[in-house]
């Protein structure tokens, strides 16, 4: 309890004050006046009991005394202060030593204050009062630097949670802006695709039944050789030849810009709406396959295939078919970067093994797979806009540049996963891609 002050007297109520003496004379002197004024007194006539009393009682002060036998109260007070058990109780040294430099011994080993023996009970009450009020005061504003520090640690974590939150908030609000986006953009991208459709139709049809009367033509007008003469025979033929020539031209650009409008649609189109549990080292290995049939085999290519899958990855939710797609569209890259460098070393008679490795790791919450060629690589200065719409450095007519934009999509927009890039002008490049291991709907959508 603190002591209470008002005009006419000073009274304490219950705080404990520990004497340690080994003379009974200032014991008892000490004793019968502190007593007086209502402290609890607890005594003690050496180091040792000191040091016991002082852990199990947890005095608010102690008056110690510094020739003892047994150890001495500089080592006593040594000890307490070395305890963390009482290392915070204030130490007042009673002696006959006078000298200043056993004063400044006392106050090194930690004493808070020091009286000289004969003992003048007002001082020693005096002290003893600054000291317990200052006892309490350090009792006090250690309590409120604890709450302190505990309402800063919950402040730290509300901040933390409200953090999240608006993080979460943020990427919500950010998938549902590219959600109407999306739908928006499919709306009115099968609007225009439709209209759009319609006269690519005619114009093929057209170019299709023109080629086809040219061809009629050319025969009819062979058979009329010898009614006509020979250079204006070759002038029209010349002539018919150009016509088929060109309305080739319009059937095939008709064509093209049919698959733009197409993958256009498909772009647009993207959502969640199909998953399955699949796995995904079998959607690589037919996505190979597919990539294989349809330009590889075609085009006589030899690649080389390495594939080294990790057999621990399990089923995971994906889109079957986009996945597969995204996956096709990347070995297409490949094939054409091979293609173009095989091309290249031929016509310098150098040794060149096109080869594409596939390799997949599970990293536990995730599945990372890497796409390796040691084809002609990707120049640093398109590197990070390769997977921008109609972005392409194929020649006019071989490349709309949407393949990789929808991989890039399908992976990253639509499966929340990321694609990262490693390549050397000349030697190689590599995709680095990772997908979420997600088991349900929900965790996809969230």
């Amino acid at each position: 309890m603190s002591i209470v002050e008002n005009d006419s007297t000073t009274e304490t109520v219950n705080n404990t004050i520990l004497i340690v003496d080994d003379n009974p004379i200032n014991m008892k002197l000490a004793v019968s006046v502190l007593e007086s004024y209502n402290f609890n007194i607890l005594v003690s006539l050496n180091g040792n009991n000191c040091l016991k009393q002082a852990r199990e009682n947890s005095p608010d002060i102690i008056l110690l005394d510094v020739l003892m036998p047994g150890i001495d109260g500089f080592e006593t007070c040594k000890r307490l202060k070395a305890d963390p058990e009482t290392k915070d109780i204030p130490v007042i040294f009673m002696t006959a030593l006078s000298d200043t430099e056993d004063k400044i011994t006392g106050f090194e080993v930690g004493a808070v204050d020091y009286v000289t023996k004969p003992i003048k009970i007002d001082e020693v009450l005096a002290r003893v009062k600054v000291h317990i009020q200052l006892r309490q005061l350090t009792k006090k504003l250690k309590k409120k630097n604890i709450l302190l520090q505990e309402e800063i640690q919950q402040r730290i974590i509300a901040e933390a949670k409200l953090k999240k939150i608006l993080q979460e908030l943020q990427v919500a609000q950010k998938e549902i802006i590219a959600k109407e986006k999306l739908a928006y953009l499919g709306t009115l991208t099968s609007g225009i695709a439709h209209e759009l459709c319609n006269p690519l139709n005619f114009v093929q049809n057209f170019a299709q039944l023109s080629s086809e009367l040219l061809d009629e033509f050319l025969e009819d007008l062979t058979l009329e050789i010898n009614k006509i003469e020979a250079e204006k025979f070759d002038d029209f033929t010349e002539i018919i030849n150009e016509l088929k020539h060109n309305t080739d031209g319009i059937y095939q650009h008709s064509k093209r810009a049919e698959r733009i409008i197409r993958m256009m649609v498909k772009h647009a189109r993207l959502d969640s709406s199909q998953l399955q549990s699949s796995n995904l080292n079998n959607i690589l290995t037919q996505s190979l396959q597919f990539a294989g049939q349809s330009l590889w085999e075609k085009d006589k290519f030899p690649i080389k295939i390495n594939t080294n899958y990790d057999n621990s990855i399990g089923k995971v939710l994906v889109s079957y078919s986009d996945m597969i797609q995204a996956f096709i569209n990347m070995f297409d890259n490949s094939y054409y970067a091979l293609k173009t460098k095989l091309e290249q070393q031929e016509s310098t008679n150098q040794d060149f093994t096109p080869t594409v490795s596939v390799q997949t790791c599970n990293l536990g919450e995730k599945v990372e797979i890497r796409i390796y060629d040691n084809g002609i690589g990707i120049n640093s200065k398109i590197r990070d806009k390769i997977f921008d719409p109609f972005q392409t450095t194929k020649p006019p007519g071989e490349g709309i540049g949407l393949g990789l934009s929808l991989s890039y999509e399908i992976i990253v927009g639509q499966h929340h996963g990321s694609i990262e890039v490693e390549s050397k002008l000349e030697e190689y490049s590599e995709f680095i891609i990772e997908i979420p291991v997600t088991k349900n709907i929900d965790e996809v959508r969230s």
